[in-house]
């Protein structure tokens, strides 16, 4: 288990609020243990998060920037859907024929 400390930033990149700190296994993890107390930080101070970025701790060299998450997740994608096997069949034409009108044998 690695120590993670997380930390909101707005639209600007800027940092604010105060950091999280938190022991995962990952940096999804360390997202989703320390995701509710961070959106608690941010509706305390009346900011809007646009991006967490998670550090890694280490004793050596200090923290380290090794994720940043939406805290909204993704607006668009493509989860779940799957492509057919198949293409649809085409839709039905609507034709229309008429019989030729007989003519008399000369």
């Amino acid at each position: 288990m690695a120590r993670y400390e997380l930390i909101a930033h707005n639209r600007a990149g800027q940092p604010h609020g105060r950091p999280v700190f938190v022991t995962a296994d990952s940096p999804g993890e360390a997202v989703m243990v320390g995701g509710p107390t961070l959106r608690r930080v941010v509706e305390r101070d009346h900011t809007h998060a646009d991006l967490y970025a998670v550090y890694r701790h280490r004793r050596v060299r200090g923290r380290r920037l090794v994720g940043a998450f939406s805290p909204d997740g993704p607006d668009t994608g493509t989860a779940g859907v799957r492509e057919p096997r198949r293409p649809l069949p085409n839709p039905p034409s609507l034709r229309a024929e008429a019989e030729l009108p007989a003519f008399p044998d000369i």
